[in-house]
């Protein structure tokens, strides 16, 4: 075998794989913005096949289907999933698309906060808000820049805080037992209790019924 054939032979599997890389990336390109397309309309099922073709190809671009499943979790009113995929697709983008996870994030955190309040349920509230906020803080510079969210946070979270009843103070230590007497002592004796040793009982008892009437 020549030394160009050889060549060939051994390059065909380096080739192969670059051309499948171009392929998937082309794909999630393409994918992509088909995903953008069906949650701008609305498409909840372009928007689902899209999502698990996204899955197939996530190797390539890590973070874009864990974006459009969180796109779609929104659409149909899942907002806790769209929390997790959001959060997972921030953390695994980078640059814009990161900040667009991002933002996404807290309007899905900011969303549960006023649902919450909504029903007066102001803790949760307060905890969705302040889960917002913690984007906001941890956020790259620029991803909200220009924009009202810190001070739209900020007034609400102020709103739910003023409203949650603080945790109720701890129960007050338990009384503690009176010292024993001196060794021996006897206890001391109400008076108007009967002493079986003190005379009769019944002269006793009605002792203590006339002092009772007469006082």
């Amino acid at each position: 075998m020549s030394v160009r054939r050889r060549l060939l032979v051994y390059s065909a599997p380096v080739a192969l794989l670059l051309v499948i890389a171009i392929v998937k990336l082309f794909s999630v390109v393409v994918i992509g913005n088909s995903a953008a397309a069906g949650f701008t309309d609305r498409d909840t099922e372009a928007l689902a096949s899209d999502v698990r073709r996204l899955q197939v190809l996530d190797v390539v671009e890590p973070g874009k289907a864990s974006f459009a499943a969180g796109a779609l979790a929104v659409l149909e009113d899942r907002l806790a999933e769209a929390d997790q995929n959001f959060a997972d697709a921030a953390a695994r983008l980078n640059g814009a698309e990161s900040c667009s996870a991002r933002v996404n994030l807290e309007l899905v955190r900011e969303t549960l906060g006023d649902r919450a309040a909504a029903t007066s349920d102001n803790r949760a509230a307060l905890s969705h808000y302040l889960a917002a906020r913690d984007v906001v803080d941890r956020a790259p510079d620029g991803c909200f820049a220009g924009n009202d969210t810190p001070a739209r946070l900020n007034r609400k979270i102020g709103a739910a805080g003023a409203v949650v009843a603080p945790n109720p103070p701890p129960p007050p230590p338990a009384a503690q037992a009176p010292p024993p007497g001196p060794a021996g002592a006897a206890p001391t004796r109400s008076p108007n209790r009967l002493d079986p040793t003190a005379g009769d009982p019944l002269d006793r008892l009605q002792q203590i019924l006339r002092d009772a009437a007469s006082g």
